[in-house]
């Protein structure tokens, strides 16, 4: 396994009639068609993640590649999970995302 993973220390916000609003916006929700598992702690465009994501939480807009195996949050992460390479013995063992940053 690398850490292949780089942590933006970018601050998530939306806003609401012009009001800057910190964190995430509990109404978005992005395409989770290639992925399995309980989808319900992330937000964001996650069409590029494949696997099961029980267990990641946040927001993965910025993350590809298959997430099977991982937990953790995922906000401000970015990267190619898939450039990681996470062997199937450490995804049958679980995966701490946070273990992936450089």
């Amino acid at each position: 396994m690398k850490k292949s993973l780089t942590k933006s220390e970018d601050e998530l916000y939306y806003l609401i009639d012009g009001v800057k609003v910190t964190g995430k916006n509990e109404n978005m929700r992005g395409n989770c068609s290639n992925l399995r598992g309980n989808c319900t702690g992330l937000s964001g465009n996650c069409s590029n993640l494949s696997g099961d994501c029980t267990g990641l939480s946040g927001y993965c807009s910025n993350l590809s590649g298959n997430c099977t195996g991982l937990s953790g949050n995922c906000t401000g992460l970015r990267g190619d999970l898939d450039e990681c390479e996470i062997t199937e013995e450490e995804r049958a063992k679980g995966v701490n995302i946070s273990d992936l940053i450089k």
